[in-house]
């Protein structure tokens, strides 16, 4: 009796089994697995048409973009060095530097001269008496004095000599010396006077001034 209640038990359950089954419906061909790679080329091309739309609706003028101006850099001014030095050519204390303002040229002398001596100096002589003054002169200048074409002459103040011009009786390169002299004579009145004489170039023009002051005093009276 109890073999048998077992077996029906078994069918039971067979047959549950059965029933269960037979209500699950297996998914058919058409509702399997979705396609991955439809499912992704769909939404590429609904990004794309997404895209193109946007692209219509955007202006077709590109926006013009303003260039912003650049302001030069200031020009530098040359300056100056120390001691009149342009630092435009030169470096000083390891920095370089310009002058703005031009430093002159040396332009050399070429007709110049210095009095170096005299002989006698000014001073005192006494009334009518005869006098040989003599001068050293000194060429500073660049041009050279040519004996016969340069001279010097009297050219004021008191009328001292008999003879007013002498001619240079030797060449005189730059910085050699000459002596020049002139015949002086003593007024008869006492009294101050001063004779002015000047050099003569190759050009007629006046350079190298000198000149003798004189104090003119009676002669001693004798004793008897």
């Amino acid at each position: 009796m109890q073999k048998k209640t077992g077996r029906v038990g078994v069918l039971l359950i067979m047959l549950a089994v059965l029933v269960i089954a037979s209500c699950v419906r297996a998914p058919s061909a058409e509702e399997a697995m979705p396609d991955l790679n439809a499912i992704k080329t769909q939404a590429v091309q609904t990004a794309v048409a997404q895209m193109t739309a946007a692209a219509k609706m955007l202006p077709t003028e590109e926006p013009t973009q303003e260039i912003p101006t650049l302001t030069p850099f200031p020009t530098l001014t040359p300056q100056s060095g120390s001691q009149g030095a342009p630092l435009a050519t030169s470096s000083s204390q390891g920095g370089g530097g310009s002058s703005g303002t031009p430093i002159p040229t040396w332009t050399p002398v070429v007709y110049g001269c210095q009095v170096v001596d005299q002989i006698p100096l000014d001073g005192n002589q006494y009334t009518n008496n005869n006098i040989d003054v003599k001068w050293k002169l000194k060429n500073v200048g660049s041009a050279t004095w040519q004996a016969g074409v340069y001279y010097w002459h009297w050219t004021g103040y008191d009328d001292l000599s008999l003879q007013h011009t002498y001619m240079l009786s030797q060449n005189v390169a730059p910085y050699e010396t000459v002596w020049v002299s002139i015949d002086v004579n003593a007024p008869v009145n006492p009294g101050q006077y001063r004779t002015q004489w000047y050099l003569v170039n190759d050009n007629g023009e006046n350079f190298c001034g000198f000149y003798y002051y004189v104090n003119v005093i009676p002669w001693p009276t004798p004793t008897p």
